[in-house]
């Protein structure tokens, strides 16, 4: 019974072997078949066909047969690319250039050595006497008010403006308080005629008439401040 089953078994694998065939090796499952279980038959393809070929080889060389000597393939010549490069003259030398010989005007070296020689002169010469007197103070403190105010000296300096404040009699607190009395009902009268004008222009809007209202009335309370403060000196 083994035996039986043995038997079968190796014709399946020689069947599988060549089940390829039924199939082709021109649609997937065939290739599929041939990779799967005829790893090898390429191989053994390729030997048959080198053992073969070998041997037809091996008759010819004993016949007397040479083989053709291989020879290189003559190599093309590269034919390089022809650039046109300009040419340019040689480099002058300035210092023999002819232009160097032709009469013109002269060249800074020699303008900047008879300046330099005309300093060293008029340095090494002795320095005449002065013709006029020598400043002052006086002379000297005309001339420092020039610098620093560039020329226009005002009629009244700062230090002489200085002096004059500090000179002036002071007002009593009193009498500030009053300027500043009257002041604060100037601007206050100033912002209603704005406002009257305004309105007689046709051009008075409801944004101008609250920022002009609220200023009068920031007005109106430092001028009941100053007030109160007037009403103590009079009480006093």
């Amino acid at each position: 019974m083994e035996g039986d089953r043995d038997a079968p078994a190796a014709g399946t694998s020689g069947s599988l072997e060549t089940a390829w065939k039924q199939f082709g090796r021109d649609n997937p499952a065939g290739k599929a078949l041939f990779k799967l279980y005829n790893k090898d038959a390429t191989k053994q393809i390729g030997n048959t066909y080198h053992t073969r070929n070998k041997q037809v080889h091996d008759k010819k060389l004993a016949s007397g047969w040479t083989p053709a000597p291989v020879t290189e393939p003559a190599k093309s010549k590269v034919e390089r690319p022809q650039v046109d490069v300009p040419k340019f003259p040689k480099r002058i030398d300035y210092d023999t250039a002819r232009i160097n010989h032709i009469p013109r005007r002269r060249p800074f070296e020699a303008i900047r050595r008879e300046i330099d020689a005309e300093y060293e002169r008029m340095r090494s010469a002795p320095q005449a006497p002065p013709t006029r007197p020598v400043l002052d103070e006086k002379e000297k403190a005309r001339l420092a008010e020039l610098m620093r105010f560039r020329g226009r000296v005002p009629t009244v300096t700062p230090e002489q403006l200085a002096q004059q404040l500090k000179a002036a009699p002071r007002k009593s607190e009193r009498e500030q308080l009053e300027e500043m009395f009257e002041a604060i009902v100037k601007e206050i009268e100033e912002r209603r005629e704005f406002l009257q004008a305004l309105e007689a222009a046709g051009r008075l809007q409801i944004d101008t008439v609250h920022m002009i209202r609220g200023e009068i009335s920031a007005r109106v309370t430092e001028l009941q401040k100053v007030d109160a403060l007037l009403k103590q000196y009079g009480d006093a």
